[in-house]
C-alpha cells in the first residue's frame, strides 16, 4: 500500500523533465520566429508563395531539432521513470508484507519474484508508451504553432491590420500564452506536464494495485484496506466508484463473501474512474481485519461533505495560474533578448512587466487563499523548469518597474 502523499510526490521527477521539454520548446519556436518575423519589415512584404514555402522549410528545421531534442529526454524520463515504479513496488509491498508477517506467512521480497516483476514492467513500459506519444504529438503541435503564428504576423502586416512591431508582440504573446498542448482523443488539452503527471500517477498506483493483488492470491488472502485521505472526489454524489469518498478508508473483501466486509468490487478497481484509477491518490494493500488507520480520516471526510475537495482543486486552480504565468515570463523574457530592434523589444519589455506584476499578484492570492481555508501552501506545485532565483529576482523587478510606470503603491 502506498500513502496518498506518497502518491501526489511520485509524479515530482517526470514533472520536472516535462517542463524543462515545453520550456525548451517555448523557447526555441519564440527565437526561431523572432529570426524569421524579425528580419525587418521589407522582409515580410514578400511574395506570398515565398513566405509560405520558407515558414515550411524552417517549421521542418525545428521540428527536426525538437525531435533530436526528445531523445535526450527520452533517456531521462526512462530512468525517471525505471527508478519510480521500482521504489513504489518496494514501498507496497513493505506495507502489505508486514500483514503477512504477522500471521506466519512467508512473502518471497518483490526483487526475488518473476511474476511481480513482469507486472511492473509492464505497467512502466506502458506508461513509458504514453511519454512517447505525448512527446511526438507535442511536436508536431509545436511545428503547426510556428506556421501558425508566422502566417498570422504575415497576414497582418500585408494587409495592414497591425504595424510590423505590433505583429511581432502579438505573435510572441500567442506563442507564451498557449503554450503547447498534448491533445487526447476525446478533444481534451492538457499542457504536456500536466498530461505526464496524470499517466505516472495512474501507471504506479495500477501497478503497485496489480502486485498486491498477486500478492494476495499467492498468500490466499482475501482482506484489503483501501486508503484515505482529505478532499477525495465525490463525483455525482451516489454510492458508486466514482465517488472515492463513498468507498475509501474502508476494509474490503476480496473475494465478496464476507459476511463482516464489503466486497472489494464495489471501489470499481480497474475502471478509470474508480480505485486507482485515472490520477487516482488511494491505494490498497492487505488488512488483517482489525487495524484501519483511515477510519477517521474517512469520517471527517465524509462529515466535510466534499468542501475539502473543493477548496482543493480551487488550490489546483490558482497553483496552474501561476505556473502558466511563470512560462509566460519565461517565454516574453526570451522574446526580450532575441528582439529584432530596439522598438520591438521595448514592446516586449512592457509586457514581460505587466506579466510579472500578474504573478506577483497572483503568488500573493495564493498565499491569501491558503490561510483563509487552511490549505498547506504547496511551493513544489508552482515551481516550473528554470524558474530559479535569478528568474525570480528579474519578475520582482519588471513587477516593480510596471507599478512604478501605472503608479501603482
Amino acid at each position: 500500500m502506498l500513502s496518498p502523499e506518497y502518491l501526489r510526490r511520485i509524479t515530482e521527477g517526470s514533472e520536472q523533465i516535462a517542463e524543462e521539454l515545453h520550456q525548451y520548446i517555448i523557447s526555441e519556436i519564440v527565437s526561431r520566429m523572432m529570426a524569421r518575423i524579425g528580419r525587418g519589415e521589407d522582409y515580410i512584404l514578400t511574395n506570398a508563395d515565398a513566405w509560405r514555402i520558407r515558414t515550411l522549410q524552417e517549421s521542418g528545421e525545428l521540428l527536426e531539432d525538437i525531435l533530436a531534442e526528445l531523445s535526450r529526454y527520452t533517456k531521462r524520463e526512462q530512468q525517471e521513470l525505471l527508478e519510480a515504479f521500482e521504489d513504489a513496488g518496494i514501498t507496497a509491498m513493505e506495507y502489505d508484507d508486514k500483514v503477512y508477517k504477522a500471521a506466519g506467512l512467508s512473502p518471497v521480497p518483490l526483487e526475488q519474484s518473476p511474476t511481480m516483476i513482469r507486472l511492473m514492467e509492464r505497467n512502466m513500459l506502458a506508461t513509458m508508451g504514453e511519454w512517447k506519444n505525448f512527446t511526438r504529438t507535442t511536436a508536431s503541435a509545436a511545428q503547426r504553432l510556428y506556421i501558425e503564428q508566422c502566417d498570422l504576423a504575415y497576414n497582418h502586416v500585408m494587409t495592414g491590420a497591425v504595424g510590423y512591431t505590433q505583429a511581432i508582440k502579438e505573435a510572441v504573446n500567442n506563442v507564451v500564452g498557449d503554450g503547447v498542448t498534448v491533445t487526447y482523443p476525446s478533444g481534451r488539452k492538457d499542457t504536456i506536464e500536466t498530461a505526464v503527471a496524470r499517466s505516472v500517477r495512474t501507471g504506479v498506483a495500477q501497478a503497485t494495485g496489480d502486485i498486491s493483488l498477486k500478492r494476495m492470491e499467492e498468500m490466499d488472502w482475501d482482506l484489503v484496506l483501501v486508503s484515505a485521505h482529505i478532499g477525495a472526489r465525490t463525483g455525482d454524489g451516489g454510492q458508486n466508484p466514482g465517488n472515492h469518498s463513498f468507498w475509501q478508508g474502508k476494509i474490503y473483501s476480496r473475494s465478496g463473501k464476507s459476511k463482516k466486509f464489503p466486497p472489494f468490487s464495489l471501489t470499481g478497481y480497474g475502471t478509470a474512474s474508480g480505485l486507482s484509477g485515472v490520477n487516482c491518490r488511494h491505494s490498497f494493500g492487505a488488512s488483517d481485519g482489525e487495524f484501519n488507520p483511515y477510519a477517521e480520516l474517512s469520517a471527517q471526510d465524509k462529515a466535510n461533505k466534499g468542501k475539502q475537495y473543493e477548496k482543493e482543486q480551487r488550490q489546483r486552480t490558482y497553483e496552474r495560474r501561476i505556473r502558466k504565468t511563470k512560462r509566460e515570463v519565461l517565454g516574453l523574457q526570451a522574446g526580450v533578448d532575441n528582439a529584432p530592434n530596439e522598438k520591438a523589444k521595448f514592446a516586449l519589455q512592457q509586457d514581460l512587466d505587466r506579466k510579472s506584476y500578474l504573478l506577483q499578484k497572483q503568488n500573493a492570492a495564493y498565499k491569501d487563499y491558503c490561510k483563509r481555508n487552511g490549505l498547506r501552501e504547496l511551493q513544489d506545485r508552482l515551481m516550473i523548469a528554470k524558474w530559479n532565483r535569478q528568474n525570480a529576482a528579474k519578475a520582482r523587478g519588471a513587477a516593480k518597474r510596471y507599478k512604478t510606470a501605472k503608479g501603482i503603491d
